[in-house]
């Protein structure tokens, strides 16, 4: 559980977003300990992320530890959302909160980079006769074979 004290939330700001694939780049990391980050409310999150980081943060985000941003990440911009993220520290062992400090359009980077990814899926059919071509058979020759024999 959560609880325990090895429980950790990895804050990361100072950093940029950049999309395809979507990862924060060249930011500053600071560990709190879930026990800090458990007492808060909503309320009380957003300036003490703001403190910890000497910055307004406008844009909060969670991921949980070791999953693609693409795939992990959670706004966090009200109660509900800050309650989601704390029944996810109580699931995870550790989590990642990112500081967007430029306020980056990130969900509709996400959409992009999934549409990339199912158009890379695709497979193109230009010519039918090129597949019936790939289709037929072809005797295949073995190479001669030299055999040296040392006396």
């Amino acid at each position: 559980m959560a609880e325990d004290a090895d429980t950790i939330v990895d804050v990361h700001y100072n950093g940029m977003f950049t999309p395809t694939p979507l990862m924060y780049f060249d930011g500053v990391k600071a560990s709190v300990p879930y026990t800090v980050v458990n007492k808060m409310n909503f309320p009380d999150f957003i300036p003490f992320i703001e403190k910890l980081t000497n910055r307004r943060c406008r844009d909060v985000y969670y991921c949980p530890h070791e999953v693609r941003l693409s795939e992990g990440l959670h706004a966090i911009q009200n109660d509900c959302d800050f309650n989601e993220f704390l029944e996810d520290i109580n699931e995870k062992k550790r989590l990642d909160v990112y500081v967007d400090h430029h306020h980056e359009p990130l969900f509709d980077w996400i959409q992009e980079e999934e549409a990339d990814i199912e158009d890379d899926d695709l497979v193109y059919i230009d010519d039918v006769d090129s597949i019936l071509e790939d289709c037929l058979k072809a005797e295949h020759v073995e190479d001669d074979v030299l055999i040296i024999l040392i006396t």
